[in-house]
């Protein structure tokens, strides 16, 4: 196998040259550092990336934990994260949760154990006290799309409130009453804060609430599929439907589909979160909108703001940073 001293013989420098111009710790010319990577382009040579890192304290990389790697929302959130991290010269470890607290807390554990220097987590919010130990050790964190409660941390979130206000008051100001929502779990920021928004807008148009068109689940498509089903076979028939995120979406608009209900004549739907294939579809569906790899981008972003600050105080007041949301009106309202 070949190793640093037979890089340094091939390029006819010291050993301490190599090495100076693999963890770029010190001051190398740049006739001798071409001269090294040469040698190490000739010979194939591979550092070891683990023992360099403990040796520097640093492995330049990044983990993020997004909760469904399937949907398009978080994938597009990842590629956005993988961009930023490279910029940086940085490597990003991708996780998948699955949505289960268990899977996540392996996952905490598996970056933790490789050394990453920061994680960006959409969190189950089953783990708080492991995320609270693991910024105690010094990993930078960075929420994405939900807090966690008594966790002092970082997070890049939307105006999830305004946008399920602003979708509800809109079919609202449609002529609707009988407005159902599919929602995602409460218990997530996303889903409390979206719900909210619904009942807000209820409220102020003086619309009684009314449990039979209010359908939560998780935020999975298939979980669209059956609270679309619940809802479209439930004694109240919906005029409108609300539905809290993307893949739920999926999921309602392949039921309203196969019941045959006719978009906006039989029902009208808002979307949360934007696709490009909504635009194309028929009708092209109206959606609260937002940058979805901007959102990633920006969690990523703050994170190597947290990563390359030096001597910040762990009782400094978190950033939480709310990006907007916007009503993209289409053709699925009637």
């Amino acid at each position: 196998m070949i190793n640093q001293k037979d890089v340094a013989k091939k390029a006819g420098v010291s050993s301490a040259t190599v090495s100076a111009v693999l963890n770029q710790n010190k001051f190398v010319s740049e006739n001798l550092k071409s001269k090294v990577l040469k040698a190490i382009e000739d010979l194939e040579y591979e550092p070891n990336v683990i023992a360099r890192s403990l040796k520097i304290n640093r492995t330049n990389s990044i983990g993020i934990i997004v909760g469904n790697i399937v949907s398009q929302a978080f994938s597009i959130m990842a590629k956005a994260a993988e961009d930023v991290a490279n910029k940086y010269k940085f490597n990003l470890i991708v996780c998948n949760s699955d949505e289960d607290p268990e899977k996540e807390l392996n996952y905490l554990k598996v970056l933790k154990s490789n050394r990453v220097e920061g994680i960006i987590l959409t969190s189950t919010g089953k783990n708080n006290e492991y995320v609270k130990g693991l910024i105690e050790s010094g990993i930078k964190i960075v929420l994405l799309d939900r807090l966690l409660e008594d966790v002092n941390c970082d997070a890049v979130l939307l105006d999830n409130e305004k946008g399920g206000y602003v979708a509800t008051n809109y079919l609202i100001s449609r002529g609707m009453k009988k407005i159902g929502i599919i929602c995602g779990p409460l218990s997530i920021t996303t889903g409390k804060e979206r719900f909210n928004g619904y009942i807000r807008a209820l409220q102020e148009a003086g619309i009684e609430r009314d449990e039979n068109l209010i359908k939560i689940g998780s935020f999975k498509k298939e979980s669209g599929i059956k609270l679309a089903i619940e809802l479209l076979k439930g004694p109240v028939k919906p005029e409108a439907i609300f539905v809290a995120n993307l893949d739920l979406t999926l999921g309602a608009l392949e039921i309203i589909k196969y019941m045959k209900f006719r978009i906006p004549e039989d029902i009208s739907i808002i979307g949360f979160d934007n696709s490009e294939w909504y635009k194309i579809i028929d009708p092209p569906l109206t959606v609260i909108n937002h940058p979805i790899y901007g959102y990633g981008a920006s969690a990523a972003k703050l994170l190597f703001e947290k990563i390359n600050m030096k001597g910040e105080s762990k009782e400094d007041k978190p950033s939480i940073k709310r990006l907007k949301t916007s009503l993209l009106v289409r053709g699925s309202v009637r």
